[in-house]
């Protein structure tokens, strides 16, 4: 069952969201993509959660959500998320999938709305603290302002990007091009983020999972994060690169299943 897309406006943000499973009474996942990604890129994985509701929206400026008229910041986004998630499953707690840049917004959901989260997964999450890039050239590509500029040069990073995290060609078919505005307004976001000082007062079951062969966010962010977060369980996979969730999620999704169900044990 692919998602389903409609437009909705939260906090002043227009966004197009995927849907799936919309009217089920099971407890809603919201799905946070990568920098730049589109809500497509999750679909494969989505599978892994078969009957659940599930949201997965596509950030300003990527996909097809249109460009932001400002410049945002992960509180405003999180505020985004969950209006969001008020408006289509009122008063219902909810649970998060957070993938790279989007386990960084489900760290900021995560700390500033406690109450509204049952359990969430953080799947090769940047921590926010002053931990290298493995790669240092993917370190300059994502800090450079002039890689957003020009959309050709935009186009050719990304692919490498993608390639570099270990897309195959059934994945870039799926991924459609961010606008440089939108690429941008995420890098900004991020820049000087962290949620490192709330952390330790998150009290829902959390799970950490990264690859071991990550070249750009290393699993050191993982270790990082299992320091702070009292109820954090970590799951370490030990080939596969950055888009090894999306490239292929049967691979991961035994123990996110396992995880989210509430599995005292999640699969080693």
């Amino acid at each position: 069952m692919a998602f389903t897309f409609r437009t909705i406006t939260v906090e002043g943000l227009t966004l197009r969201v995927g849907f799936k499973n919309a009217a089920s009474q099971a407890t809603p996942l919201l799905m946070l993509n990568g920098i730049g990604f589109n809500a497509e890129l999750m679909e494969p994985l989505s599978r892994q959660f078969p009957g659940r509701p599930i949201v997965c929206p596509d950030m300003p400026g990527c996909g097809q959500s249109p460009d932001p008229v400002l410049p945002y910041t992960m509180s405003r986004l999180s505020r985004a998320m969950l209006a969001l998630m008020e408006t289509e499953f009122p008063d219902r707690p909810f649970d998060l999938l957070g993938f790279s840049w989007g386990g960084a917004l489900a760290q900021q959901i995560a700390t500033s709305a406690a109450r509204r989260v049952n359990r969430m997964v953080l799947l090769a999450a940047p921590s926010g603290m002053p931990l290298p890039f493995a790669n240092p050239e993917v370190m300059r590509r994502l800090l450079d302002p002039t890689e957003y500029v020009d959309p050709t040069l935009l186009s050719e990073n990304f692919h490498a990007l993608l390639q570099e995290g270990g897309a195959g060609a059934g994945l870039l078919r799926r991924f459609v091009m961010p606008s440089p505005r939108g690429v941008g307004s995420q890098v900004l976001a991020l820049a000087g983020w962290s949620s490192a000082m709330l952390l330790p007062f998150v009290r829902m079951p959390v799970l950490l999972a990264g690859m071991a062969e990550d070249p750009i966010v290393p699993i050191a962010h993982q270790r990082a994060l299992s320091c702070l977060i009292p109820q954090a369980e970590t799951v370490e996979f030990r080939q596969g690169s950055h888009l090894l969730p999306l490239a292929l999620p049967d691979k991961v999704g035994a123990q996110l299943a396992a995880f989210m169900a509430g599995d005292e044990t999640v699969p080693a």
